[in-house]
């Protein structure tokens, strides 16, 4: 989701969309039930975007968007408040794509991969897309067994990017350059009030209590990152090719 939040945040930086205007101004293919939730909201995860069922998101292959969510895509959740919302990316991903009069692949790439120069990245649409280097991840089954578990993201703005742990670093170090000074200061400032934890989310980033660092993460099948985004433009990146949580280590460093 960090590529899908860096995406948009390029569009704005180009004028193409604003961050306070509502979301359904710019989409075609779908659009939100809510006509006042902005393009802000939805990078903030604060806009109550319902999301797919846990179970949905995953399989063998990327279904259509519309199929997944259907034209009109709920809004149930509450305002204001900070719930990770898979639904609200996966809105930001057709966005970028309907602005861009391309596929979300396209647009990210263009906007995201290519820039940067992710070569050992990408974003997928089939698991026999993958190649023959990937690394095989597993999930632990209800008996305690741990299995091989390659399945990609049904939603790529989600978590279709697949990439080398190298890349991820690029990416950390690299985002900033793609936008202008101001955004990359917006993108890393709190903007929901600091929930149970202490934390607030800024534009695609959790931030430390402290407003310090920036953390994005997620976990898929038979996978787990972390990337951190520290003071002086430092990085931290966390992989496993497990489905365990990262919690712990990311509390932390987060608390550094």
């Amino acid at each position: 989701a960090l590529v899908t939040a860096t995406a948009v945040l390029r569009l704005v930086a180009d004028g193409r969309l604003g961050l306070d205007t509502p979301a359904n101004v710019y989409l075609r293919t779908l659009r939100l039930a809510d006509d006042t939730l902005t393009v802000r909201e939805l990078l903030s995860h604060s806009a109550g975007v319902d999301s797919p069922a846990p179970a949905a998101m995953f399989a063998d292959r990327v279904p259509d968007l519309v199929r997944l969510l259907g034209t009109v895509v709920g809004c149930h959740g509450p305002r204001g408040v900070v719930r990770p919302s898979n639904g609200g990316y996966a809105v930001l991903g057709q966005l970028a794509a309907d602005l861009t009069g391309s596929s979300y692949l396209d647009a990210a790439t263009r906007l995201v991969l290519d820039p940067l120069e992710l070569t050992g990245s990408s974003l997928v649409t089939h698991d026999t897309d993958l190649g023959q280097d990937v690394v095989t991840g597993y999930q632990v089954t209800a008996a305690g067994i741990l299995q091989p578990a390659v399945m990609i993201c049904t939603i790529p703005a989600v978590g279709g990017l697949w990439a080398t742990p190298a890349d991820l670093v690029r990416l950390g170090l690299g985002w900033t350059r793609l936008l202008p000074t101001e955004l990359v200061r917006e993108a890393l400032t709190a903007q929901t009030p600091p929930g149970p934890t202490g934390r607030a989310m800024g534009l695609g980033w959790l931030l430390s209590p402290d407003g310090e660092v920036g953390l994005h993460a997620g976990v898929g099948a038979g996978a787990t990152a972390a990337l951190l985004h520290l003071p002086g433009g430092q990085v931290r990146v966390i992989v496993t090719n497990r489905a365990v949580p990262l919690n712990t280590v990311t509390d932390r460093l987060l608390h550094l």
